[in-house]
């Protein structure tokens, strides 16, 4: 609850304040002369005061400077209330460090109204970054809480620079600022080109920003930013850097190490696909997001595209959703880094993942090519799936046996071995699936 401190000699005016404050919500405290405001407003720290401009001993004016002048309650706004109309006294209280002045007589309607958009923009000022001059945390869970609330759908994009420390220790923190103001000005420059007119970009802390606009922006506003930053951030190195591709650093050992340049990952959750009902959630399935992204070495956005469901939904799900006339390759596999990573990668080289559950579905339900793991296939699906195969079907074993690798390339399958490159396993999609 917001609390409220009025000072003001006049008492009735006094309790005029504190009951409909009361009523509106707010806890209210009270003082009546400058002495007890001030010592009141340091003691108990409100959120805003209302203060009188004309109190004996110590006035309005002298009681807002002592307030600006104290750093504990240095941020806290001041509506002063005078019975002064000029321009003079206008000026003097503004002057004295208030943010608003009222004259007396005044509607306690408009009070309520000055008092409610003052606590909201002071805790906007205070949720600022001080380096990007961004919205911060406050204003982000704020904003995350709002979004969750909501029956709209939305999409949050969680951006994160990689290897960002490598290049605070090669360039010292003053410069990796540099790099951390020019990513907030690429991310609303992307979101003012491609988003939605209110749209919220904010900065979290560190390395760690937050967009959040419609899932049919999400595209445009990802493209645009990676393009941006792979085109902007070389320029933050020094040549030479730039041109070895990588900054010379020493390890924990002394051992001198290669550290890449800085790459960004964006993580992107939507509500499209499963209910959301806090930021705590939104915060959570970002993190799993951005642990796949970040596996990457270049810049990379990836969307969460599952629905929450148990998994031999998904795939009809997917199907729902896919309304693409671009080929679509059915992925089959109990791997949930792969099933989370691959349908976003594969769209940017030309193909839809369909998430399926078994090879009949699959069969049924693509024509672009199947993607299986040899550990879950019985003999009848081999079976179908060289039948497939010779009539031209795409087919691509994940993890066969060194054994059995030969005899399925003669059957014209492809076999891919187990851990992965995702980057090459875009490349390897791209030539092998779009190749028609």
């Amino acid at each position: 609850m917001k609390r409220i401190l009025v000072v003001d000699d006049n008492r009735l005016i006094v309790n005029l304040l504190r009951v409909n404050l009361m009523s509106a919500g707010y806890e209210v405290l009270t003082a009546t002369d400058g002495f007890q405001g001030l010592a009141t407003a340091v003691a108990e720290r409100p959120d805003l005061i209302i203060l009188d401009v004309m109190m004996p001993e110590m006035d309005g004016f002298e009681v807002a400077r002592q307030v600006r002048n104290n750093t504990l309650i240095a941020h806290v706004p001041i509506i002063m209330l005078t019975a002064r109309g000029t321009s003079d006294s206008i000026v003097a209280g503004l002057d004295a460090g208030a943010d608003d002045y009222m004259a007396k007589p005044f509607e306690i309607s408009e009070v309520l109204a000055r008092v409610k958009a003052h606590l909201r923009r002071s805790r906007t000022e205070r949720s600022l970054n001080p380096i990007t001059n961004l919205p911060g945390n406050i204003a982000i869970t704020d904003k995350l809480q709002q979004l969750a609330e909501s029956t709209a759908p939305f999409a949050v994009i969680y951006t994160d620079i990689d290897n960002f420390k490598s290049y605070n220790d090669a360039y010292g923190f003053l410069q990796g600022d540099v790099v951390l103001r020019a990513l907030g000005l690429i991310l609303v420059h992307a979101t003012r080109r491609w988003g939605n007119e209110h749209d919220f970009v904010g900065h979290v802390g560190g390395d760690d920003f937050i967009l959040c606009t419609t899932p049919d922006k999400v595209d445009g506003i990802c493209q645009e930013a990676i393009a941006c930053f792979d085109a902007e951030m070389p320029k933050l190195y020094h040549a030479d850097d730039r041109a070895r591709g990588y900054v010379l650093g020493y390890s924990r050992e002394g051992q001198p190490v290669e550290q890449p340049l800085i790459t960004v990952s964006l993580a992107v959750v939507t509500n499209e696909h499963r209910p959301i009902e806090s930021h705590w959630q939104i915060a959570e399935l970002a993190a799993e997001v951005k642990r796949v992204a970040k596996q990457m070495n270049h810049s990379i956005y990836i969307k969460d595209l599952r629905s929450g469901r148990p998994t031999a939904e998904e795939g009809l799900l997917q199907r729902q959703v896919t309304t693409s006339s671009r080929p679509r390759v059915a992925l089959i596999t109990k791997d949930k880094t792969l099933r989370l990573v691959a349908p976003t990668i594969l769209k940017r080289t030309c193909l839809d993942v369909l998430l399926c559950e078994s090879i009949a579905q699959a069969l049924e339900q693509t024509s672009g090519g199947i993607v299986v793991d040899w550990d879950i296939l019985s003999d009848e699906d081999k079976a179908r799936l060289k039948e497939a195969s010779r009539e031209g079907l795409k087919i691509v074993l994940l993890n066969c046996p060194a054994g059995e690798t030969e005899l399925w390339r003669t059957e014209g399958l492809d076999c891919q071995p187990k851990p992965y490159n995702l980057t090459l396993w875009a490349e390897f999609f791209k030539r092998e699936c779009c190749r028609a």
